[in-house]
């Protein structure tokens, strides 16, 4: 059988298939097009997770070229529901005025001067982010 040619339909013939081509491979070297063509069509059958098992491939790889596949687009990351900002001991002793600077993902950001008040700047931060 041709190394272009995958079985799309046996998840153990495909496995076998999978590890004479990795054997042959050096050992970063991309998987075939193909082999995830037939991955993605024996999870329509054995599930994602029991065929990113068996071929021993990445499931988020193999979820996302699935999607692909149905002509889902891809989901970003959604933005985090919580940040903890962290006052060290600097902030707290610190005299004089703080350079302070906000960004989010969007592509807003905020930069202030103002003078080194831990509650002034939790207070900034909180009304930043809260905004919209």
């Amino acid at each position: 059988m041709p190394r272009s040619k995958f079985s799309s339909t046996d998840l153990s013939e495909l496995r076998h298939q999978l590890d004479s081509w990795r054997q042959s491979q050096s050992p970063r070297t991309r998987l075939p097009e193909a082999l995830w063509k037939s991955a993605v069509t024996l999870v329509s059958t054995h599930g994602v997770g029991c065929v990113a098992r068996t071929l021993r491939v990445d499931y988020s790889k193999l979820k996302r070229r699935l999607s692909e596949a149905a002509g889902i687009p891809a989901q970003p990351n959604p933005p985090p529901a919580f940040v903890e900002v962290q006052l060290d001991d600097g902030l707290r002793s610190a005299s004089g005025l703080c350079r302070i600077e906000f960004g989010d993902p969007t592509g807003g950001k905020m930069i202030v001067d103002l003078p080194c008040d831990a509650p002034a700047v939790l207070g900034l931060a909180q009304a930043f982010w809260r905004r919209g």
